[in-house]
């Protein structure tokens, strides 16, 4: 039987390089964290072979002294934190004094470093977790890190590797991240010897994420609640993706992998995103270092707050009233008149896609929930919900979000053409020719007005003369019977006829063009699946499916009257440029860019 015993550091070492070590990607993380840390103001980042061969982080931070890097390489060594107040309120990316030792301990490792007073630095150089030599060294102020051979003495390791296309990509997402997160920083990297990165310096957030996702379309939303800051820089809904992957997530300026905050900042886009589906953006968060605690992960990729709640739900306020007006401003039908814009709970500057929500001020309380106790609410002007599904509505709904100049609700210089192809309306304004989708503006006018009463327990129904029989399975029937309340909330009145039998009493009156069948075979089918999304749970979905079947289809005429009926709808409501599912609307064509497509400039 074996004894307890202390571990040599050595392989105490290769043990904590397997939790901070997992590829060269999460070398060139922690460097460039160190030399963040350490006020640098260029970081120079160089692979070779995927970083696998060779790595190297530069840096013109403040440096070290011979007897302070002779230090960093012992595990448990740095100048980050000094007591456990420390620890309980992080302001810097590291804490552990774990890095540097565990990456020395799996490769050929150098360090140099340079004070900015020293006439000279001092270099450590420690082959495998081996005795390490140090010697003097001429270099400019700061520290450079050099990483030769990783996993050469861990080869269960290293034949995990990905290829090394996979791990220079990796390496490259990472150099993005830091300069997501220091725009204020520049930021290079080379591979293979070319210059594959250049970051300069920019003069805000907006302008680094700007050079970094070019082409996306992207929109400003800022806002406050309480202690917590949000802004966003988030794309369309039609150009969403599978997946998080194209989100980036930061916490007081640390890239996080957090599935409920991305999931707050999908919901806030509401049922024009399908589940599943993520917008591709970057969101900083910024809140006290004390109300998070980022000793969580060893890769400090996780963080856990103090009010996670209160978190999530301030980051889906913010984010669902900047998103819906924004996405409704950009329809390019008017500008709001300068009394209205007074009113709208975003900034209707010319700075671009930018919006900040003025929020009521959030408190937090220690239970995890958001007080708004003395403040707006958010659901001001609508009638009570109590009892329904709560999904809170907009603020100030009953307003029309578009409006021109001169204050009127419908812009003047729009005018209905035709409709083309039975399936579009040809629009034209002052400066541009707009072509709508008739059946996707309908369903997303019908949608609106479907949940608006929906929330407001006032969906008119009418009574069928005949009720419609329809074949359902027993778990079909079962749903209904538990979920009767918020069925008829819907509008429809369905009871069980028999075994596997339902009887349709009523539908909607919006929807009695809509095959009563159909809707609820929808309705069922969207009420089984899971889900506790905002503006795409079940209840949001089934209410868009039924507006999909109750609305103006491709194909059907639209004569003037309904087609200027159905733009001043449009302008009433949140997210009118997408139908519930995500679809766009519209498309604007200036005068401008067809003046120029056919020669005329």
């Amino acid at each position: 039987m074996r004894r307890v015993q202390v571990l040599p550091d050595d392989l105490a070492n290769q043990i904590a390089a397997g939790e901070v070590v997992e590829r060269p990607a999460s070398v060139v993380k922690e460097l460039c964290e160190n030399a963040i840390d350490a006020e640098a103001t260029r970081v120079d980042v160089a692979i070779e072979g995927g970083g696998v061969a060779a790595c190297s982080v530069a840096d013109d931070g403040h440096g070290m002294s011979e007897d302070d890097l002779r230090l960093s390489i012992t595990r448990h060594a740095t100048s980050k934190i000094a007591s456990l107040e420390d620890l309980l309120a992080i302001g810097t990316f590291g804490f552990r004094g774990e890095a540097l030792p565990s990456i020395a301990s799996v490769s050929r490792f150098r360090i140099a470093s340079r004070l900015r007073a020293a006439d000279a630095g001092a270099s450590v150089s420690i082959d495998g977790g081996g005795a390490p030599s140090i010697e003097p060294v001429g270099m400019p102020p700061g520290t450079r890190v050099e990483i030769r051979d990783l996993f050469y003495n861990v080869p269960a390791r290293r034949k995990f590797l990905r290829a090394l296309a996979t791990e220079s990509a990796h390496v490259t997402e990472v150099v993005d991240g830091i300069a997501l997160s220091r725009p204020d920083v520049t930021v290079t990297l080379e591979r293979d010897g070319r210059r594959v990165r250049e970051h300069l310096r920019a003069a805000s957030r907006e302008e680094r994420v700007r050079s970094i996702l070019v082409g996306w379309e992207l929109v400003r939303c800022a806002g406050k609640m309480g202690p917590l800051e949000v802004e966003a820089h988030l794309s369309r809904p039609e150009k969403a993706r599978m997946g998080a992957t194209g989100l980036w997530v930061f916490v007081n300026g640390r890239p996080v992998r957090d599935r409920a905050l991305s999931r707050s900042v999908d919901h806030a886009y509401g049922s024009v995103l399908e589940p599943g589906r993520y917008p591709v953006g970057v969101v900083y968060l910024d809140l006290p270092n004390d109300l998070v605690d980022v000793n969580v992960h060893p890769q400090k990729s996780e963080v856990r707050f103090a009010e996670p709640r209160a978190v999530q739900d301030a980051v889906h306020r913010v984010l669902s009233s900047a998103l819906g007006s924004v996405f409704t401003s950009q329809l390019g039908l008017g500008a709001p008149s300068p009394a209205r814009a007074a009113s709208l709970p975003f900034d209707t500057g010319s700075r671009g896609p930018s919006h900040v929500a003025e929020q009521p001020e959030a408190v937090f309380t220690g239970s995890g929930e958001l007080d708004f106790s003395g403040a707006m609410q958010l659901t001001s002007g609508i009638p009570s919900t109590a009892g329904a599904i709560p999904y809170p509505l907009r603020e100030d709904r009953g307003a029309p979000m578009l409006s021109t100049t001169d204050g009127q609700t419908v812009p003047t210089s729009i005018r209905f053409i035709a409709q083309v192809r039975g399936m579009y309306l040809l629009c034209e304004t002052d400066d541009a020719i707009i072509v709508l989708d008739q059946h996707a503006a309908a369903e997303r006018v019908t949608f609106d007005r479907l949940r608006t009463a929906f929330h407001a327990k006032a969906v008119a129904m009418q009574t069928l003369l005949v009720p419609e029989i329809v074949d359902v399975r027993a778990a079909d029937i079962a749903a209904v019977e538990a979920a009767g309340d918020v069925v008829q909330a819907m509008g429809m009145d369905i009871r069980v006829a028999g075994p596997t039998r339902l009887a349709i009493h009523a539908v909607p009156q919006l929807l009695v063009r809509a095959d009563p069948r159909a809707l609820a075979t929808s309705l069922l089918g969207e009420l089984a699946r899971s889900g506790g999304r905002d503006y795409s749970g079940a209840i949001d979905l089934s209410l868009a499916t039924m507006a999909c079947h109750g609305s103006i289809r491709a194909g059907e005429r639209v004569g003037p009257e309904q087609a200027r009926e159905l733009l001043e709808r449009l302008k009433e409501i949140e997210f009118a440029g997408h139908c519930p599912h995500g679809r766009p609307i519209l498309m604007r064509l200036p005068f401008r860019d067809l003046d120029h497509r056919v020669g005329r400039r």
